[in-house]
């Protein structure tokens, strides 16, 4: 909350009502000494009721504006100042809201307390956690400033891209607004620490980023640690190139021979045609894929309703079965030859993550210890994501195996 606050990116807490939404606002503004403008937003709030006068304003169910107060907000919003929204839900998909959703960079989702000691310091009235340190704006302002002159070194944008490219496997829409805006965050967490870059251990802030329902938030916080750690990125490079090269090597087993003549003409049931070669009945079928085909043994018209008919895969089965067809050829000496020189690359890679897993744990241990902005149980998870390299190491090794098993 502190860092939406010293970035000016505006954040959104979702969670049921009297969880300390509001609240929390209240203290994190306190701290800095700012007096937000406070709204209660409605159906009938109109957009000329919103005003933000000091650059910070609360509004409680922000999600409830009308279309002309959501575009009210969101301009705000552009225009620099930071709105801290709450709501007890988030915005459905047809929801005209769900616009103003995605401007809301830090999203926080709150529940009811879960310790029995903090629910009872709550409900009798004792603050748990009296704010005690003022942060005068003009440190957060020498902050803002400072992030201008903050880069994100090589290793953290290599993560990001790789977490970019998790998410599009994944099918998870993140516009290239929202990753400029996260990279600003990072550098501006960087500069109050009195860093001149952004490193690998600013990456876990971008779980609050990241997430757009609440039941995505352990995914997200998982895919963004797994890229976090030294030699994250290209771990996950190397598990999906050794798992793509293991395909390959099996279908080099089998791979369809394109020239292949037919000793027969094949027929179509469907508009009559006839092929010559398998080059041209695959062509037909991915025109055509719902025609169907005669057995060549047994057709003299295609267009008779006597004879069975054929999908694509099952003439495809029948001919190379039953009839024998040389359809499929084995692979070539070239090509396991290429498959093996890929093979020694990838375990030589695997190789060089092996030999610097106690330097790199001890690297990411210092660098996460440094950086304030993470939890105890950030440090923790984190740690935890990178000994499993150990058991990911060997499944790589396990799929390179593999692949020397099928060439050999």
């Amino acid at each position: 909350m502190f860092l939406s606050l010293i970035s000016g990116k505006s954040m959104v807490f979702i969670g049921p009502e009297g969880s300390g939404k509001e609240a929390l606002v209240s203290d994190v503004c306190g701290a800095a000494g700012i007096m937000p403008e406070s709204y209660i937003i409605s159906r009938s709030t109109a957009k000329e009721e919103i005003q933000a006068k000091g650059g910070v304003m609360v509004l409680g169910d922000v999600f409830k504006a009308n279309s002309a107060a959501i575009n009210r907000i969101a301009d705000m919003i552009s225009d620099g100042n930071t709105v801290f929204g709450s709501s007890e839900d988030v915005p459905s998909e047809t929801d005209d809201a769900v616009s103003l959703y995605d401007i809301f960079l830090f999203r926080s989702f709150l529940e009811p307390m879960r310790s029995d000691d903090a629910f009872l310091s709550a409900v009798s009235g004792k603050k748990e956690f009296p704010v005690s340190v003022k942060i005068p704006h003009t440190e957060i302002e020498k902050a803002r400033d400072a992030a201008d002159n903050v880069s994100v070194d090589d290793e953290a944008l290599a993560a990001i891209l790789t977490l970019r490219d998790i998410f599009k496997d994944a099918g998870k829409y993140v516009s290239d607004r929202r990753w400029k805006d996260m990279l600003y965050v990072l550098r501006t967490a960087a500069a109050a620490a009195g860093e001149k870059s952004a490193g690998m251990s600013y990456i876990p802030l971008l779980q609050h980023m990241m997430w757009d329902w609440p039941e995505e938030i352990g995914e997200v916080r998982r895919a963004v640690f797994s890229v976090c750690t030294p030699g994250g990125p290209e771990l996950n490079g190397l598990y999906a190139e050794s798992e793509e090269l293991l395909k390959l090597a099996v279908e080099s087993k089998g791979m369809v021979d394109e020239n292949a003549g037919f000793p027969r003409i094949i027929y179509c049931y469907d508009c009559n045609s006839s092929f010559p070669s398998l080059k041209r009945l695959r062509e037909h079928h991915a025109f055509r894929p719902k025609h169907t085909y005669a057995d060549p043994h047994t057709a003299k018209d295609a267009a008779s309703s006597d004879y069975i008919r054929y999908t694509y895969e099952e003439l495809v089965t029948l001919l190379t079965s039953k009839y024998e067809w040389p359809l499929f050829r084995k692979s070539e000496e070239e090509d396991r030859m290429e498959f093996l020189a890929e093979t020694k690359a990838l375990r030589e890679r695997k190789t060089a993550l092996e030999d610097n897993y106690d330097k790199d744990r001890a690297k990411l241990s210092e660098n996460i210890e440094k950086n304030f902005w993470l939890t105890d149980r950030d440090r923790k998870d984190i740690m935890s994501v990178f000994d499993l390299r150990s058991a990911e190491l060997a499944d790589i090794e396990s799929l390179i195996a593999d692949v020397e098993f099928i060439l050999e």
